[in-house]
């Protein structure tokens, strides 16, 4: 797997974990809410960086890159 479908399965299950767990509020113990909740935030923004990492980092793109000092001033 490649970056992009990590970082989005990594934002998709950290939403949907978010969710199930704020609704059952009522029936987790106080004292775990809160790190499940880190947890997610961190997967969440895992996710977004790795969603984003393929733009700037592309071994694909690098061959576009051309040198702009190639020419030589004898010609």
């Amino acid at each position: 797997m490649n970056n992009r479908r990590i970082g989005l399965a990594l934002l998709i299950s950290s939403i949907i974990i978010g969710i199930i767990v704020l609704a059952m509020n009522n029936y987790l113990p106080n004292g775990i809410l809160l790190p499940i909740l880190i947890i997610n935030g961190i997967g969440f923004v895992s996710g977004i960086v790795l969603l984003n990492y393929k733009a700037k980092h592309s071994k694909r793109d690098k061959s576009k890159f051309k040198r702009t000092n190639t020419k030589t001033w004898d010609n």
